[in-house]
C-alpha cells in the first residue's frame, strides 16, 4: 500500500473523525493556537466529508439552538455599547455556529465513539495531571511550599485557572468511573484524578463532583450496590482522597464562611483593603447587574455581546474597590449572558441546559447527565463560555451527545 493510499485509509477510518475530537479536546489545556490549530483541521475534514458525501444538513434543535444564539450575539452589535469590542466579541465565540454545522454534516455518534473519545480525553488528562504534579514537586523542593500542589498554584505553569482544570478532571473521573469494565490503570487514574480535583479546591466543582458521584450511586447504579465490597472500595477511596486533600478545601471553604451576604449587598462604599472572598465579589457582581437592570434599561436586549465591561468597571470604581477587581467579569455566566444579550440570550441558555438534561436523562447515559449537571453548576461562578477553552469543551461536548445515537436501557449501568 503506497504512502498516498495509507493516507487516504486513515482519513476515510470510522473513528476518524472521533480521533479528531479527541485532538481538540486534549490540547484545550496546553494552549489557545494548539487547540485553536485542532478544531480548524476537524472542521476542515468534517466538511470534506459533507462535500464528498453530498450530505445534506439536517439541524436538529439542540443544534439549532447554540447557532441561534451566536446569531443574537451577532445581531447585538447594531445596539451595543461598544460596537469595537463586540464585533472582537463576535470572531471569538465564532465556534458556536462552526461547530454544529460541522456536526451536523458527518455521520452520527454510536456509545463506542463517545467511549473512545472520553477513554482519550481522559487519558491526555492524566498525562498532563502528572506533569503538574511533577512541576510543582519541583518547585517545592526549591521553596519548600506545600501550597505549590494546590488551587492556581499547580497549574500555573500552563498560566491555567485551576476551576477550568476541575471542569475537564471532574469530567474524566465521571467518565472512568461508569465504565463497566474497569482495569487497574483505571482505579490508579480514578484515585489520581480524585486527589487532584480535591488539591484545586475549587469549592463549587468539589460540591459538584461530590453530587454527581452521589447520584451515579444512588440512581445509576442502585442502592443495593452499596452492599457490594467494589462499591465499598470506592467509598473508602473517595474517604481517603478527601483527607489527603482536605486542608487546602477546608481552608477556602472557612475563608468564604466569613462573607457578609448583608454587608456585600448594602454598604455604600468599599476601601481598598476590604476582606474579599470569592463568593463576596461574585455577590457584588450580582448587586452590580441587580443595578444595571434598574438603571441601564438592559432586560430585554442587553449592553451588547462582551460590552457589559466598561460599566461594570464604573460601578466598582464608584463602589471604591481594589482596582484589580475592575477588569473583573460577572464570574457567573447566566449573569453574563443576560448582562450582555438580555433575555432573550438567557432563554436560550436556558433551554440548552434544560432540554440537554432532559434528553440526558431518558437516555439513562450517565455522563452525559453529569455534563449537562457539571456545567449548569459550574455557570454559577464561572463565565465558561466567554473563554476559549469553555466554549471549545462546551460546544463540542453538547454537539457530540446531541448527534449521539443512544439506546434507551432498562439498567443504564450495561451501556457503560
Amino acid at each position: 500500500m503506497s504512502v498516498r493510499d495509507k493516507i487516504t485509509h486513515t482519513i476515510n477510518h470510522r473513528d476518524f473523525l472521533s480521533y479528531l475530537i479527541v485532538l481538540v479536546l486534549s490540547t484545550l489545556l496546553i494552549g489557545y493556537a494548539p487547540s485553536s490549530i485542532s478544531l480548524g483541521i476537524f472542521v476542515f475534514f468534517a466538511f470534506r466529508h459533507a462535500i464528498i458525501n453530498k450530505v445534506k444538513f439536517r439541524f436538529e434543535i439542540m443544534i439549532l439552538l447554540p447557532i441561534t444564539l451566536y446569531i443574537l450575539c451577532c445581531v447585538s452589535y447594531f445596539w451595543s455599547v461598544d460596537q469595537q469590542i463586540t464585533l472582537k466579541g463576535i470572531g471569538r465565540l465564532v465556534a458556536l455556529v462552526v461547530v454544529p454545522l460541522a456536526f451536523s454534516c458527518i455521520p452520527k455518534f454510536s456509545i463506542r465513539s463517545v467511549r473512545l473519545i472520553f477513554n482519550w480525553f481522559s487519558i491526555s488528562n492524566v498525562l498532563l495531571g502528572v506533569f503538574f504534579i511533577i512541576v510543582a514537586l519541583l518547585k517545592y523542593l526549591k521553596t519548600g511550599q506545600l501550597s505549590v500542589f494546590t488551587y492556581h498554584n499547580l497549574v500555573e505553569i500552563l498560566d491555567l485557572n485551576a476551576i477550568y482544570v476541575s471542569v475537564f478532571y471532574s469530567l474524566s473521573f465521571l467518565f472512568l468511573l461508569t465504565k463497566k469494565k474497569k482495569k487497574q490503570r483505571d482505579f490508579l487514574s480514578l484515585a489520581f484524578l480524585g486527589i487532584l480535583i480535591f488539591l484545586l479546591s475549587s469549592k463549587m466543582i468539589i460540591i459538584s463532583f461530590i453530587l454527581c458521584n452521589l447520584i451515579y450511586i444512588l440512581f445509576y447504579k442502585g442502592i443495593q450496590t452499596l452492599k457490594s465490597p467494589k462499591t465499598i472500595a470506592l467509598i473508602v477511596l473517595s474517604i481517603g482522597i478527601a483527607t489527603i486533600a482536605s486542608k487546602q478545601v477546608i481552608e477556602r471553604f472557612l475563608v468564604e464562611s466569613t462573607t457578609s451576604f448583608e454587608e456585600v449587598f448594602n454598604k455604600e462604599k468599599f476601601n481598598k483593603v476590604y476582606p474579599w472572598t470569592g463568593t463576596s465579589i461574585r455577590i457584588l457582581q450580582l448587586r452590580n447587574l441587580k443595578g444595571q437592570l434598574e438603571e441601564d434599561d438592559i432586560f430585554w436586549k442587553g449592553f451588547g455581546l462582551f460590552a457589559s465591561r466598561e460599566n461594570l468597571r464604573e460601578r466598582h470604581i464608584a463602589f471604591n474597590t481594589y482596582y484589580g477587581y475592575h477588569g473583573y467579569n460577572y464570574h457567573n455566566m447566566y449573569a453574563q449572558i443576560l448582562s450582555e444579550l438580555g433575555i432573550f440570550g438567557l432563554s436560550i441558555l436556558l433551554l440548552i441546559l434544560v432540554l440537554g438534561m432532559i434528553k440526558a436523562i431518558n437516555t439513562k447515559y450517565f455522563i452525559y447527565f453529569a455534563f449537562y449537571l457539571l456545567m449548569t453548576m459550574t455557570f454559577l461562578t464561572e463565565s465558561f463560555l466567554w473563554v476559549q477553552r469553555g466554549l471549545f469543551l462546551f460546544i463540542i461536548v453538547h454537539c457530540m451527545f446531541s448527534r449521539t445515537e443512544f439506546t434507551v436501557l432498562n439498567k443504564p449501568n450495561t451501556i457503560n
